[in-house]
């Protein structure tokens, strides 16, 4: 099992990209970690970072931070962002690049750097990528393969028969799996006590990666464990969800 944070879990009392930070995630029991980069600003703080600073992790991930495409500005530091991201990849093993689909104007965009894209469906705020239509449109634009957050799933979709869509359509592309409760955001899964959202776990050969905002890392030990126990009890399905007109 592939299971790990994202270093924004702890955004409230630890560096998200600190060897330190990665160093409490280890501890816990991670064996996967997803870099969380709020601000473009932030992306230069990758380049100080060595292949042994994830010792230990296997499978290292990367959230893109957001942009406004209609600023000439925020474009122009989005490219820098991405050369960045270009060079940090040259020296440390990334297995993906997680973008958000609303924010992308044109893909080719990525037709100059090798990195690997992958594109998260999204959440009830968002315009497109929230349901199967629209992540179709953005596949016959980019033909990458996706990040599943059941969290988002859930915010459109209570009864999570949109995350079984999801999974109808796409089993194929899904190389990621985001998971968390949902209250107010994304919250800890052994607070909210949705075990819907955890039964739509469809595949554990999949990186699993908790986006859990924790307190503290007691909470966030908490949350590990009960997301680690919930899956070894087999009660997620493994398998996939069967088709709802059967």
């Amino acid at each position: 099992m592939i299971l790990g944070f994202s270093t924004g879990d702890l955004y409230k009392t630890h560096d998200r990209l600190s060897p330190e930070t990665f160093d409490v995630f280890r501890k816990i029991g991670a064996n996967a970690i997803e870099l969380t980069i709020v601000d473009m600003d932030e992306a230069p703080k990758l380049l100080q970072l060595e292949q042994e600073d994830f010792a230990g992790f296997r499978y290292v991930s990367i959230h893109a931070p957001n942009f406004d495409r209609y600023d000439t500005n925020s474009m122009i530091k989005f490219r820098q962002t991405l050369d960045i991201f270009e060079e940090f990849c040259a020296k440390v093993k990334v297995n993906a690049i997680v973008f958000h689909p609303d924010e992308i104007g044109e893909w080719a965009i990525f037709e100059n750097y090798t990195f690997p894209v992958l594109i998260e469906n999204m959440d009830w705020k968002k315009e497109i990528g929230k349901y199967v239509e629209s992540m179709q449109e953005i596949f016959e634009k980019a033909d990458a393969p996706m990040v599943l957050d059941l969290n988002h799933c859930y915010t459109n979709d209570p009864t999570m028969h949109l995350a079984h869509d999801m999974i109808d359509a796409f089993r194929d592309r899904i190389m990621e799996v985001h998971v968390s409760g949902f209250e107010k955001s994304h919250d800890p899964l052994f607070q909210t006590g949705q075990r819907e959202i955890m039964e739509a776990i469809f595949d554990q050969n999949l990186p699993i990666i908790i986006e859990s905002e924790c307190d503290t890392v007691e909470i966030a030990k908490k949350e590990f464990e009960y997301i680690r126990a919930f899956l070894n009890s087999g009660e997620s399905m493994k398998f996939g969800l069967p088709s709802l007109d059967k």
